[in-house]
């Protein structure tokens, strides 16, 4: 986990931004509400972890920041966050070395806010919101960029009538035919609750596609539609919810969701299938089969 700076600290550092809030972190990562020339915008302060005896983790963390960063760069879908003013850069506070950028300041509140207050979104956002991750992955796809972390928490509902709903965080994004900056092989990236089950198989690397960002599109869309996640029991093994995420079929969603039309529920059924070649993938046909529920 991130050692935050001192607050005082990093904004001393920051001579032209004024630190207003924090308003989220996880992993090495913490992200602040800034004002820089009048304008709000997210402040990223990663953390860039040290290993005494391998400088090569310095550059492994440094190459996923400079990732991120080209794939914001090369995405034009205004369902994907945009960079912000502050270029990247380097600092060290007190001894820890940090690298900050900003992105756009979305208002609004993430798909997790509003599945922990209990909110239940109708069958027409629901179906906005589907549309809206195709949009984003498609164009992900076309440009053999995976998300690999599609999830509640990263997506932001905005209010914005152009822009529902927009997708964040791409820190642990794959380029298909890309190097492997993880270094230890058996790693599986990703959130937990999160990961396609294809990521479990040894050497998935070589076979991965948008399919699995298609898979957590299905996921997310059954968690905020239920406001369950399925393979989520906070008392279990991680090895046992990894079993479960891949041979356990979810509960579907209809018989949860009754309310929500029948072809809704099977097509989000359908995207969370275990194997990819089973999983509908053609990303406009998909729209069109959202656009045709009534």
């Amino acid at each position: 986990m991130i050692i935050k700076p001192d607050i005082a600290l990093l904004q001393n550092e920051l001579q032209d931004i004024n630190i207003l809030e924090e308003i989220g972190s996880g992993g090495f990562k913490v992200v602040y509400k800034v004002e820089i020339k009048g304008q709000m915008e997210a402040l990223k302060l990663v953390q860039i972890p040290i290993d005494p005896d391998d400088e090569g983790v310095r550059e492994e963390n440094r190459k996923r920041i400079f990732r991120e960063i080209g794939i914001l760069k090369d995405c034009d879908s205004r369902f994907l966050v945009k960079l912000g003013s502050v270029d990247l850069r380097e600092m060290s506070i007190n001894d820890q070395l940090y690298v900050i950028y900003s992105e756009e300041y979305l208002p609004g509140s993430s798909l997790r806010q509003l599945i922990n207050s209990g909110y239940k979104p109708t069958f027409e956002e629901l179906r906005s919101l589907a549309v809206v991750l195709l949009m984003a992955v498609k164009e992900l796809a076309e440009k053999n960029y995976i998300h690999r972390d599609i999830k509640p928490d990263n997506i932001i509902k905005t209010g914005i009538d152009d822009r529902p709903f927009v997708l964040l965080d791409f820190g642990i994004a794959f380029q298909v035919g890309g190097s492997n900056l993880t270094k230890d092989a058996l790693r599986i990236p990703g959130t937990l609750y999160y990961i396609a089950p294809e990521m479990l198989d040894t050497g998935f690397r070589q076979s991965l596609d948008y399919r699995a960002d298609i898979y957590t599109i299905g996921l997310t869309l059954y968690e905020y539609a239920s406001g369950v996640n399925p393979f989520a029991i906070r008392s279990e093994a991680p090895y046992t919810t990894l079993y479960r995420i891949k041979t356990t079929i979810p509960e579907p969603l209809f018989t949860r969701c009754s309310n929500l039309p029948q072809q809704l529920c099977l097509l989000v059924d359908n995207l969370i299938k275990k194997l990819p070649a089973l999983r509908p993938a053609n990303f406009d046909m998909l729209i069109r089969r959202l656009e045709a529920i009534q």
